[in-house]
């Protein structure tokens, strides 16, 4: 063991110096007042929407890369200065997890009460409005949750910028 010590020291040495440095380019979404920031990476999709009005519509697009020194960003085959970005789309996830789960809901309610009327070997127990009440409720809901809440709109201007930043060392 005490012999093996020396060769495992001298490959986490190795280990360590061979790894490039974490630091990266960053875009980043500021808000005034605030110290939290997001930061956005290369590599990763974005839904934005841009000032000119050839293109009103939402855009879907990779980060190939950021230009700091120019304040460019390259969506795939263009550039796009951070200053004509008009804003940001950001899908939320509890959205389509709250989705599921009322819909499981909805139809689980129903489906066991539906058995239950059929297995349960009384007359005087049926199937109630309250039982479909519950499972309209619970579907409706699992519909229009997503419809209103799905995404998170990002504008920028008086309080929210774009910011590109270099942090690889020198």
């Amino acid at each position: 063991m005490i012999k093996k010590l020396p060769y495992a020291i001298l490959y986490l040495i190795c280990i360590i110096f061979s790894c490039k440095a974490s630091a990266q380019k960053v875009l980043q979404i500021e808000t005034s007042g605030k110290a939290q920031t997001t930061k956005l990476f290369i590599g990763q999709t974005l839904t934005f929407q841009i000032h000119d009005l050839d293109y009103p519509d939402w855009q879907t697009a990779v980060i190939e890369d950021l230009l700091v020194e120019d304040s460019l960003v390259l969506f795939g085959p263009r550039y796009i200065h951070i200053k004509n970005i008009k804003a940001f789309k950001f899908d939320r996830g509890w959205t389509q997890a709250a989705n599921k789960s009322l819909l499981t809901f909805g139809a689980g309610w129903s489906g066991f009460a539906f058995v239950g009327t059929l297995t349960d070997g009384n007359p005087d127990t049926n199937y109630r409005w309250s039982d479909a009440l519950v499972s309209g409720t619970s579907i409706l809901l699992a519909t229009a949750i997503p419809a209103f809440f799905g995404t998170k709109k990002i504008k920028f201007g008086k309080r929210k910028r774009l910011r590109l930043l270099d942090l690889r060392p020198n």
